[in-house]
């Protein structure tokens, strides 16, 4: 049941959020070599840590979400994403990954980072510049590109990419094909939202595939889905 919810529902033209950070972080995981430390900030249910079994992997999470997760459980380190207990320099790598947006001050945990980040080491990040409330009322920001660059600029980081995630056809097909079901949801809870993601799927496959075809008209990218990001920190000494 999971193969096929995960083949209807979780692709690259029902959900291309999911499916493009899915894409960005099995290629930063070859990126980190066997044996170096990763801390993953944020993990949530750590769906990565697989992907980075031949490092030193650490997660950490500060499990008070409100949302149907349950985070606690399979966390290495409960804390704040901004007040870490970990030495300066500490790591070779940092994955923090749909993060931001629930933390009050997104650019303490930047700083956080960098703090426990060894001088050449590697922050992979991502955060929504379109989405809806999520896990309420833990749900602050969204992100521009220019906010990236700021918090890179400002915490000693070399922006090494900023990519959005499509652009204005991908955000409108997404809010367009799931607006039905989230009403639904409103009044008929999970079971609404399931009901109505299962009957309106042909038409909203449709919709979906013609605003994906759409979307490499849209050469500016100024209104995406989510920002996905590099940032390496620089040598200081």
């Amino acid at each position: 049941m999971t193969f096929l919810i995960n083949l209807l529902f979780y692709n690259a033209i029902m959900n291309y959020n999911v499916w493009s950070l899915k894409r960005f972080v099995h290629r930063i995981a070859r990126l980190v070599p066997a044996k170096a430390s990763i801390v993953d900030v944020g993990a949530g249910e750590s769906p990565y840590k697989s992907l980075f079994s031949a490092a030193k992997y650490t997660s950490t999470d500060w499990a008070g979400t409100t949302d149907h997760h349950q985070y606690a459980a399979g966390i290495d380190v409960i804390c704040p994403a901004d007040n870490m207990p970990f030495s300066n320099e500490s790591f070779d790598f940092a994955l923090c990954t749909q993060v931001l947006e629930h933390v009050r001050y997104p650019e303490k945990v930047i700083q956080e980072i960098g703090r426990i980040l060894k001088p050449g080491g590697m922050l992979f990040i991502s955060a929504p510049q379109t989405w809806q409330e999520h896990e309420q009322p833990h749900d602050y920001h969204r992100f521009t590109r220019f906010a990236f660059r700021a918090y890179a600029e400002d915490n000693n980081f070399e922006v090494v990419e900023i990519t959005p995630q499509g652009g204005r056809f991908r955000a409108i097909g997404y809010l367009m094909v799931w607006s039905l079901p989230y009403v639904f949801k409103s009044y008929f809870g999970r079971a609404g939202f399931v009901g109505a993601a299962l009957f309106f799927y042909p038409i909203n496959f449709l919709i979906a595939l013609i605003f994906a075809l759409l979307d490499p008209l849209d050469r500016e990218k100024e209104l995406t889905l989510t920002y996905e990001c590099i940032f390496r920190k620089k040598d200081s000494r």
